[in-house]
């Protein structure tokens, strides 16, 4: 989906462009809160996300400026602030912003909160339902109705568990899982038992994902992580 990130602070900026356009997303970036409204009326967006640090005055005016565009208003925002307190998370609530995230900030849960968002704007008929059902990490994509996975836009030949495996990875993109974690969640299996089983499928996904395989990276000690962050194509 497209998606605005506005920050004025670059760096922040570049990560959070860096997390979304892992997962596929199309981001633009927008360096003034101030242009904001000119920037989203010149192109279609299905979020917006502002990243700042303090100073909840501008953003606050910022999202009412928002809100009492008619183009605009019904676009949904989400505001992140490692930074903040409950408080000022509630300042920026009643002045438009649809979800706030604030310490600390972690990518899984603010991806999870930008998935929540766009469910909203499927569910409003303003963007396709497989834009939801589909995810994508770098060079993969999954399909979820079909149960179809693609790299580089060709087909690969994935067993369930390995799908389900790859799924429930690219579900929570730069999330480090123990094996026990990864065992319960796909095979169901109870905690105590020891298997070489998904170091198995692991390295027979690796195989078959090609320039994917990477992505899937071991944590020595703990056990396995999904990350696109910063994959070039």
């Amino acid at each position: 989906m497209n998606i605005a990130v506005a920050s004025e602070d670059a760096r922040f900026r570049e990560h959070l462009g860096q997390i979304l356009s892992g997962q596929g997303h199309r981001v633009h970036m927008v360096s003034a809160l101030a242009q904001i409204n000119t920037h989203l009326q010149a192109g279609r967006s299905h979020l917006l996300v502002i990243g700042h640090s303090g100073a909840n005055e501008t953003v606050c005016s910022a999202l009412k400026r928002l809100r009492q565009s008619p183009e605009l208003r019904r676009l949904p925002v989400l505001c992140v602030d490692p930074k903040a307190t409950a408080t000022e998370g509630v300042v920026l609530l009643d002045a438009g912003a649809d979800d706030v995230i604030h310490r600390p900030f972690q990518p899984p849960i603010f991806l999870a909160r930008v998935r929540t968002l766009l469910r909203r704007v499927v569910w409003a008929g303003e963007a396709p339902e497989d834009t939801i059902t589909v995810l994508t990490g770098g060079p993969i994509e999954l399909r979820l109705v079909s149960r179809q996975a693609l790299v580089n836009g060709k087909a690969v030949e994935l067993t369930r568990l390995e799908f389900d495996l790859l799924t429930y990875l690219l579900k929570h993109p730069d999330r480090a899982f123990k094996r026990e974690e990864l065992l319960a969640a796909v095979w169901n299996y109870p905690d105590g038992i020891e298997t070489r089983t998904l170091d198995k499928h692991i390295e027979s996904l690796r195989r078959k994902l090609g320039s994917g395989g990477p992505l899937i990276q071991t944590v020595h000690g703990v056990g396995y992580r999904f990350s696109a962050t910063g994959h070039k194509a």
